[in-house]
C-alpha cells in the first residue's frame, strides 16, 4: 500500500521563487501556522510574502489527524505542577479562543471542509484512573470538563471528557481561505542570513524586513539554540472503512492509540517515538491489529507517517527567534496539538509584529524560563552528542554486501562508512552516514524506508532526497554498486 494521508486536496500551484528581491514580510514554511500567520498579517494590513519548500501542506500539516480540542489531557496537570494555576489558565484559554477563532472563520467564509462538533476524551486504561490529575487542574482553573467512566469502544477505566470539541478536513478549510499575498512553493530556502534578515534559495533570494520561520523544526541554527531545546516525536496513522466512533479518543499513554471518525471511515493512530530512535518496523501492523481488535471485519485504506516537534515542559515556542536578533520570528514545538496551536501562534505573532498586546505572548515565549526540564534537557543533550560523536569516528562492522534485500545499515563500502540500502531488486542506494544538519549519524527506519536523524529529526529518502527539516539541502548520494560520488 502506498502512503498517503486521507487529506488529498489539489490547489493552487504558485510559481517558484526566480531572483531576488526585497519584501516587507516574509514567512518561511506553508504550513498551517505559516499560512494562519500570512493570513491574519494581511488582515492586519501587513504585505506578506510566503516561502515553501515543497507544494503547500505538504508537511506534517497533510499527516494530522485533525482534532481541533482544548482537552489535551496530561498536559494541563503538567503545567499546574510546573507553573501553578495562572499560567496554565492562560494556555487552556489560548486554546480555547483558537477553537472560536476556526469556527468563526468557517461560518464567516461558508467554508465546507467536513466540519463536525464532537466529543474529546483522554481516556485511560488499567486500573489507574491517570487523567484524574488532569481533571482536577482543569476544575481549578474554571474549564468545563467532566471525569467518566466505562469508556466504549476503548475498554478504558475511565476518561477525562470535553464536550464542544471539533474535527474537519485541514486542507478544505485552508484552500477555501481567501490568500491575499504573495505565495512561492517549490523554493527551499537554503541559507539565512538572520542579522540582515536574507534568505536564499536555490533561484533566489529575498532580503526582508521581517522574517517568520514556520518551518515545524527552526531552520536557523545560529541564534536560539533550538536544537539542545527541542526533539521531534514520529508517529504512524492509518484510516480504515466504517465509521466506528463518532467522538475523539486519545489514550494517554506515550504510545497510546488516537481515534477520530472522517467522512465514512475512522481514524487510528499512535506507536510514538523519538524520531530516528526506533530501527525495526512493525508500527503499521500494530495499528492494524489494534484497528482489527476493536472494529472486526474493517479494512485499511490509507496509512502515513508524522512528525512533531516536542518541548521539555509542554508549552509551544512563539514569538521572537533569540534575544538580540530583530525581526525575526518562530513559531515551533506544538507538542502534537498543532490544529489550535498554529491559530494561536498566528494570533501571537501578528500581535507582536504588529505592535498589539497579546494575552498569552509570554505563555509561548521562547525566552521563556522552561522549570522542571533539566533531566529531559540532559538526556536530549547526551542524545545528541552521541549522534555527533557516531557521525564523527564513522566506524561500522558491517559490510555492504552483507545487507539483505530491502534493509538499510550504516556499512562499509569501498572503505568508506555510508548509509546504504538494498532495494527488492538487489541494487544499493548509498549516501552520506552523516545528517547535512548536524552531522548526526542517520538511522534506517524500516517501516517507512528512509534515513531519520535521531539528533533533530531531519529525514531523507534511500537515495538522499530530503524530506522532513531542519536540514534544509538533500544528503550527499553516492553512486551504487561502484561507490563513486554523484
Amino acid at each position: 500500500m502506498e502512503y498517503g494521508s486521507v487529506w488529498r486536496r489539489a490547489g493552487k500551484e504558485y510559481p517558484r521563487l526566480e531572483g531576488d528581491i526585497e519584501r516587507d514580510i516574509v514567512v518561511v514554511g506553508g504550513g498551517i501556522a505559516g499560512f494562519l500567520t500570512a493570513f491574519r498579517l494581511t488582515e492586519a494590513g501587513r504585505k506578506v510574502t510566503l516561502i515553501e519548500a515543497d507544494r503547500l501542506f505538504s508537511g506534517t500539516t497533510g499527516r494530522t489527524t485533525a482534532k481541533i480540542t482544548c482537552n489535551q489531557g496530561n498536559v494541563y496537570a503538567e503545567l499546574y505542577r510546573r507553573y501553578g494555576r495562572s499560567m496554565t489558565s492562560l494556555y487552556y484559554r489560548s486554546q480555547v479562543d483558537a477553537m472560536r477563532a476556526y469556527a468563526d472563520l468557517v461560518k464567516e467564509y461558508g467554508i465546507d471542509c467536513d466540519w463536525e462538533e464532537g466529543d474529546g476524551y483522554i481516556f485511560s486504561r488499567g486500573n489507574h484512573c491517570r487523567p484524574e490529575k488532569a481533571y482536577k487542574a482543569l476544575r481549578n482553573i474554571g474549564a468545563e470538563c467532566e471525569l467518566v467512566h466505562d469508556i466504549r469502544p476503548m475498554k478504558a477505566c475511565c476518561a477525562l471528557k470535553m464536550s464542544g470539541q471539533y474535527m474537519f478536513d485541514p486542507l478544505k478549510f485552508l484552500h477555501a481561505l481567501p490568500a491575499d499575498f504573495e505565495i512561492f512553493e517549490r523554493s527551499r530556502v537554503t541559507e539565512i542570513d538572520a542579522e540582515k534578515r536574507v534568505l536564499r534559495t536555490g533561484g533566489g533570494s529575498v532580503k526582508a524586513n521581517v522574517i517568520v520561520i514556520a518551518t515545524r523544526y527552526p531552520v536557523i541554527n545560529s541564534h536560539g539554540m533550538y536544537f539542545m531545546k527541542l526533539r521531534q516525536s514520529a508517529s504512524y496513522t492509518i484510516a480504515v472503512t466504517g465509521r466506528h466512533v463518532e467522538d475523539m479518543y486519545l489514550d494517554d499513554e506515550a504510545e497510546g492509540l488516537s481515534l477520530r471518525p472522517f467522512a465514512g471511515g475512522t481514524i487510528l493512530g499512535g506507536c510514538d517515538h523519538r524520531t530516528g530512535r526506533r530501527k525495526r518496523g512493525g508500527r503499521f501492523a500494530e495499528l492494524e491489529r489494534n484497528a482489527a481488535k476493536l472494529f472486526p471485519g474493517c479494512e485499511v485504506t490509507d496509512r502515513w507517517f508524522g512528525e512533531d516537534v516536542m518541548t521539555f515542559d509542554g508549552l509551544p515556542m512563539v514569538g521572537e527567534y533569540a534575544k538580540g536578533l530583530e525581526n525575526v520570528y518562530v513559531a515551533t514545538g506544538f507538542n502534537k496539538w498543532g490544529m489550535t496551536n498554529a491559530m494561536a501562534a498566528a494570533g501571537i505573532l501578528t500581535d507582536l509584529i504588529t505592535g498589539a498586546d497579546n494575552p498569552y505572548a509570554g505563555v509561548f515565549s521562547p525566552q521563556r524560563g522552561v522549570r522542571g526540564a533539566f533531566f529531559a534537557s540532559l538526556v536530549n543533550a547526551a542524545v545528541n552528542i552521541a549522534g555527533m560523536i557516531a557521525g564523527a569516528l564513522g566506524i561500522s562492522f558491517v559490510n555492504a554486501d552483507e545487507i539483505p534485500s530491502g534493509e538499510g545499515r550504516i556499512a562499509r563500502i569501498n572503505g568508506e562508512t555510508k548509509a546504504v540500502y538494498r532495494d527488492e531488486g538487489g541494487r544499493l542506494h548509498v549516501t552520506d552516514a552523516r545528517c547535512p544538519h548536524m552531522k548526526c549519524r542517520l538511522k534506517w527506519n524500516a517501516e517507512t524506508r528512509t534515513w531519520d536523524c535521531p539528533c533533530h529529526g531531519s529525514r531523507f529518502d534511500a537515495d538522499g532526497r530530503l524530506l522532513d527539516p531542519p536540514a534544509v539541502k538533500n544528503n550527499r548520494r553516492v553512486s551504487g554498486e561502484s561507490g563513486g560520488e554523484e
